[in-house]
C-alpha cells in the first residue's frame, strides 16, 4: 500500500484566500462559505517512488479544532455554493474569490480544497473558532503488523510543526430602512431618456420612463442573489403592478404605472417593454401605449421601471398598487426581505427585514 512507504510529511501548511492566509472571515448564516485551502507533501522511504493517491490522502486529511484536538466546534465542512466571496471587516480588500495572497502551493504534492460554514444551529452566539488539521492512515510492517499513524497539527498536537487558521465568525448583518439602526436598503429614481413608444391607442403627451434602482446603502455590500428572478433573455412584456391616475386638466388624466422585470442581479443591459395602462381590464380596453425601456442595471442593484404620461380621459382608470415582496442575499449570503409598494411620495422600500 502507498502509505506504507511514507517516511514522514515534508510539507503541511492550511491557508485562506483573505490578505493574512493564517485569518479567515466568517457570517453565521447559513449560507456564507469560508474556503480552506491545505497543502502537504510526504518524504518517501529510501528505494521507493509510489507515495498515497490524492484519494488516499483526501480520505486520511481532516480539520480539527486547535485548542483540543477534537471535532471542529463551530464550524462544519459544507459544499461550495454562490456566497464564497472573501469577506474583509476592514473593507479594505477587494470583495472577490480571487487569492490575494503569496501562498506558494508549487511546494506541496496535493493541494486540497474544503470549504466550511458556521451555521447558527451550532453557532448562535458567534464564537470563532481555530483549525488545525489531522493525518490519520495504517501502514504495514514486512511482518504483516498494521500501525495507525495519526499526526495533527494543533497547538498540543504530536506533529511539531503548528499550522493552523483563525476564522473569525460574525453575526449575520441586518438590513433595514432609515432610521432602524441597521445597514439601510435605497432607491434611486433616474429618467431613460432614450425610451420608445409605440402600439398607442389614445391620445397622450408628456411620456416618461424612469429605471428605480433599489440598493444597499453601502458600497462595500452588494444585492448579490434575488430569488426567482430570471434572465433578460427570457423577459416578455409587462403589465403594471402600480396604476394611480389623477386629473390634471378637464378631459385628461395624469397616469402613472410602475413594472417589475424581475431580473437577475448583477451587471447587465437589457430592454424592458411594458403595457402602459389606465387600469387591468384586458378584456375590454387596450393598453394606452407600449413603452421600449433599455435599462443599464449595476452590479448590486434590484431594478424596477416607471412610466408617466398625461392622456385623455378613457372613462376608465382604477388604481392598483400590488406590493412586491422580494426575498434577497448579499454576496455573503446574509438575507433581506423587501416590501416594495410604489406610491406618490417615492418612498418605495416599505420595509426590510
Amino acid at each position: 500500500m502507498s502509505w506504507d512507504n511514507v517516511s514522514d510529511i515534508k510539507n503541511i501548511k492550511i491557508w485562506t484566500d483573505y490578505s493574512d492566509s493564517t485569518q479567515g472571515h466568517l457570517f453565521v448564516n447559513d449560507n456564507h462559505r469560508l474556503k480552506l485551502n491545505v497543502g502537504i507533501s510526504f518524504t518517501l522511504k529510501s528505494g521507493t517512488t509510489e507515495g498515497p493517491t490524492e484519494d488516499e490522502v483526501s480520505n486520511a486529511l481532516s480539520l480539527i479544532n486547535n485548542q483540543d484536538s477534537g471535532p471542529l466546534k463551530y464550524l462544519k465542512l459544507a459544499d461550495e455554493n454562490i456566497y464564497t466571496t472573501v469577506y474583509d471587516p476592514y473593507h479594505t480588500q477587494s470583495d472577490n474569490k480571487n487569492n490575494s495572497n503569496t501562498i506558494d502551493d508549487g511546494i506541496y504534492d496535493f493541494v486540497l480544497t474544503y470549504y466550511v460554514n458556521s451555521p447558527l444551529s451550532i453557532n448562535a452566539e458567534a464564537h470563532s473558532e481555530v483549525v488545525a488539521l489531522q493525518l490519520k492512515y495504517t501502514v504495514t510492517d514486512s511482518a504483516g503488523k498494521t500501525t495507525e499513524v495519526i499526526k495533527q497539527t494543533s497547538v498540543n498536537g504530536n506533529y511539531p510543526t503548528k499550522v493552523k487558521v483563525s476564522v473569525v465568525c460574525y453575526p449575520s448583518k441586518l438590513y433595514g430602512i432609515e432610521n432602524e439602526n441597521r445597514t439601510c436598503l435605497t432607491s434611486v429614481k433616474t429618467i431613460v431618456s432614450n425610451a420608445t413608444y409605440h402600439n398607442g391607442h389614445y391620445d397622450n403627451s408628456g411620456d416618461t420612463s424612469y429605471c428605480v434602482a433599489i440598493s444597499i446603502d453601502d458600497s462595500y455590500f452588494k444585492i448579490f442573489h434575488l430569488d426567482g428572478a430570471q434572465e433578460p433573455d427570457t423577459l416578455s412584456t409587462l403589465q403594471p403592478l402600480y396604476i394611480s391616475f389623477y386629473e390634471d386638466k378637464p378631459m385628461w388624466n395624469h397616469i402613472n404605472n410602475a413594472f417589475f422585470p424581475n431580473i437577475q442581479c448583477g451587471e447587465k443591459s437589457y430592454t424592458v417593454t411594458a403595457e402602459v395602462r389606465s387600469n387591468l381590464s384586458y378584456d375590454s380596453y387596450y393598453q394606452l401605449f407600449d413603452a421600449d425601456i433599455p435599462i443599464s442595471q449595476k452590479e448590486g442593484q434590484i431594478i424596477f421601471a416607471a412610466v408617466q404620461t398625461d392622456v385623455k380621459s378613457t372613462g376608465y382608470n382604477w388604481a392598483t398598487n400590488n406590493h412586491q415582496y422580494l426575498s434577497a442575499y448579499d454576496q455573503f449570503g446574509n438575507s433581506m426581505y423587501i416590501v416594495i409598494a410604489f406610491s406618490n411620495d417615492s418612498n418605495y422600500i416599505k420595509s426590510v427585514s
